[in-house]
């Protein structure tokens, strides 16, 4: 949104090029085939009539009357259904006219356009009644009003309505040009107010609001100022005209992002006051002071902000800058050439085109709006693209820390309930199968002496097996070692362990814990029930798979293949709830029992 291609350049250059062209080339066509009346006789006042050429001026100044009158001799045919009809293209003023010593026309009654910088087109039927064939004298009655803005009258046609309606229709259609303008600023400027009053903090919008405001009712004023309505309140409102000018500076400066002074502010105000205040003195020569301290500060505000705008333009690189630099040159140009126009009369039709000419400007200025606030949107876009990919990993966070917080919580949960269950088990039943043991071994029954005893060290295996971390394998091995010493002690069986070459298995739970150390007590009772084994050798070492492998050999009767019950098959079935591998062989000499764990063990219950 921030780059604009060669061929959106070249675009902007050429729309701009034929609305400089436009005022030379959109000229009314002559009438084909009218008479053009050029000559009249002028009257101020009371004063001698004299003969003037038509376009005429009539300058302001001080004792001027309220209106002068112009009399042309036409020769008139026959009256006729065809005409004949009067065409005045250029007027700016209030008209009415007279013949044969009869009103016929006055143009405050049927045009609401009347202002300074309006001239009208009037195109009229000559009444029947009082025309006799021949020569006829016409009398035009132009008001003068005291106003600063000269008073202009072009050449007049007199004609059939089909040889003056091409130019009247012309006419008209660049007036209706000139109320469309007015209507547009309007709107814009309305927008402008309005969105002041949704973004009050940015400094452009509340600046460029301010102008408008200003802007709007002095072309308001500017169109229909000469109204009987607005007469009183023309010179008040020219007394904001400063205020425009001041504004445009104030415009050129919030465009390039700067904020203008507070020297700034207080001057417009001051300026405005002072030039109210000199509007309500009301006097010709306090109202004329008043004009062209407007019309001075109006030109030197434009410049300023245009000098401001080419500042930015040329050396910040502002594209902003660059967009509205064509139209504020247009702006002075046109500016100039009004002056220009107003100080050479009559030697050019009054047309002014300055206040006009300012839509374009305004125009521009809200497309450089609109390429903001697509800029910003565009940023929001990636803003809210960013956020979406921020919301969606910390979601994604969130979750892992919920899942991990499950998963502490069940891990608390469950300890809690191992904690419970292994003080319920030692407290209670492992404290029946001590009682049990003494009471066999003073009633001296060996069978059942010996199933408590195995009870009770299976019930302790259990429990301790619950207290298990995730790396104690070689701790759960070890407390096996302290309780098997004294029960092959007792039996006279020689135990030789080594655990120094088994590597770290993890993932070590009391299910899978327990499954290890029920096989190595399944193989050591084996070992002594059907060796009877004199010798029993555990050794942990890393086998050749790369596995953690727990060799139990003893030097009892060989394994047979066939032989074996339920414990074998307990072996086998935990060796596979933990993904191990279990093999039984007979050697010379006893049997060899080898658990290969792999070194991280799944999660299983028992």
């Amino acid at each position: 949104m921030t780059r604009f291609g060669p061929l959106g350049w070249a675009v902007l250059a050429l729309a701009l090029l034929a609305i400089a062209a436009a005022p030379h080339v959109l000229s009314a066509p002559e009438p084909a085939g009218a008479t053009v009346l050029d000559r009249a006789t002028f009257l101020s006042g009371n004063g001698p009539g004299e003969e003037a050429s038509l376009p005429h001026v009539v300058n302001p100044g001080s004792g001027k009357p309220l209106s002068v009158r112009y009399m042309v001799d036409v020769d008139l045919p026959a009256a006729s259904d065809d005409g004949p009809y009067l065409l005045i293209p250029l007027l700016n003023r209030r008209v009415s006219l007279e013949i044969a010593g009869e009103t016929f026309y006055d143009s405050g009654f049927h045009t609401l356009w009347a202002g300074p910088v309006v001239s009208t087109t009037t195109l009229v039927r000559l009444p029947s009644r009082g025309i006799v064939p021949g020569r006829n004298r016409l009398t035009l009655t132009v008001a003068t009003d005291r106003f600063i803005v000269p008073v202009y009258l072009s050449r007049l046609y007199l004609g059939t309505e089909a040889q003056l309606a091409p130019s009247f229709k012309w006419w008209s259609f660049l007036e209706q040009l000139r109320i469309m303008s007015l209507s547009a600023q309007v709107l814009l400027a309305a927008g402008l107010i309005l969105a002041f009053f949704f973004r009050p903090g940015d400094i452009l919008i509340s600046w460029l609001a301010a102008l408008e405001a200003v802007s709007i009712t002095v072309a308001i004023a500017m169109f229909t100022g000469f109204q009987h309505g607005m007469r009183e309140v023309l010179p008040y409102v020219v007394a904001l005209v400063p205020a425009y000018g001041l504004l445009c500076v104030a415009v050129a400066l919030a465009l390039l992002g700067r904020r203008p002074p507070g020297a700034l502010r207080l001057f417009i105000i001051a300026v405005t006051c002072l030039m109210l205040g000199a509007a309500a003195i009301g006097t010709p020569l306090s109202r004329t002071i008043t004009a062209m301290v407007a019309v001075a500060f109006l030109a030197i505000g434009i410049v300023s902000a245009t000098i401001v705008i080419g500042w930015g333009a040329f050396r910040q690189g502002n594209v902003d800058a660059r967009f509205l630099l064509g139209p504020a040159i247009l702006l002075t140009l046109f500016m100039a050439r009004d002056g220009y126009i107003v100080a050479t009369l009559p030697d050019h039709p009054f047309n002014m085109i300055s206040s006009h000419i300012g839509l374009v400007y305004v125009a521009t200025m809200i497309a450089v709006l609109m390429r903001r606030m697509g800029s910003s949107f565009e940023q929001l876009d990636r803003s809210n693209e960013t956020l979406a990919l921020k919301l969606a990993e910390r979601e994604a966070e969130l979750a892992v820390l919920a899942r991990q917080e499950q998963v502490e919580a069940s891990r608390l949960v469950r300890e809690q309930e191992r904690q419970r269950l292994t003080h319920d088990l030692h407290d209670g039943l492992s404290g029946h199968l001590a009682s049990i043991i003494a009471l066999s071994e003073r009633a001296e029954s060996k069978p059942i002496e010996a199933a408590a005893r195995e009870a009770l060290n299976d019930l302790r295996l259990v429990i301790y097996s619950l207290d298990l971390g995730t790396s104690d394998l070689p701790l759960a091995l070890a407390n096996f070692r302290e309780r098997l010493i004294p029960q092959l002690q007792r039996l006279g069986v020689e135990l030789d362990w080594s655990m120094a070459n088994l590597p770290e298995v993890s993932g070590v739970t009391p299910g899978n814990a327990l499954a290890v150390l029920r096989i190595l007590q399944e193989a050591i009772t084996n070992a002594l029930r059907h060796g009877p084994a004199r010798r029993i050798a555990i050794r942990g070492s890393l086998s050749e798979g790369g596995m953690a492998a727990i060799a139990i050999e003893n030097d009892g009767q060989p394994f047979a293949a066939g032989n074996g019950g339920r414990g074998l098959e307990n072996m086998r079935r935990r060796a596979a709830q933990l993904h191990a591998r279990l093999d039984i062989s007979a050697v010379s000499g006893g049997t060899t029992v080898i658990l290969q764990l792999p070194l991280r063990l799944a999660d299983i219950e028992d």
